[in-house]
């Protein structure tokens, strides 16, 4: 019996596993010529009626407390000071380039995915759009901003 409630327990968490989805999300982070180029902060979350929840985010992680999350404006009010960044989803800060990072979303699937990126002593971008995991749309393509360039979106599962 105990063998038979374990092998059930274990598919069904597999067929939850399996269905979880998932979000590619690719932009390029452009270059700048200015003198004194700071790497972006970049954060990527969702935004669902019923939760927040970050998704990535990229800081100066070498330091114990980062006071310039804060500056990640619209994260920092929905998401970032109600406690400590997820330890999963954040990284340190990244120059210019191409990057495509593959999101687990759960089990969300009508959100607003927003994307904030902001640089010490430079601009700021925050770009966004409806996510809707029931409808057949499979990729979805961003404008690009002052701070990051297009960004495409791929849902999978």
């Amino acid at each position: 019996m105990l063998k038979q409630l374990i092998a059930v327990t274990s598919l069904m968490f597999a067929s939850v596993t399996a269905h979880a989805n998932t979000l590619t999300v690719e932009f390029e982070l452009p270059s700048f010529t200015t003198g004194d180029y700071h790497k972006p902060y970049v954060a990527i979350w969702a935004e669902s009626k019923a939760q927040n929840q970050t998704l990535l985010l990229w800081h100066l992680t070498k330091r114990k407390e980062d006071k310039w999350l804060v500056d990640i404006r619209r994260w920092w009010r929905k998401q970032g000071r109600y406690g400590d960044a997820p330890d999963g989803v954040t990284g340190a800060t990244k120059g210019p380039g191409k990057y495509s990072e593959t999101l687990d979303v759960g089990d969300l699937s009508q959100f607003k995915l927003f994307i904030e990126v902001v640089r010490e002593d430079g601009g700021r971008a925050l770009i966004k759009t409806p996510i809707d995991f029931s409808d057949n749309q499979k990729h979805y393509r961003l404008n690009a901003d002052k701070e990051i360039g297009a960004v495409t979106i791929i849902k999978g599962k």
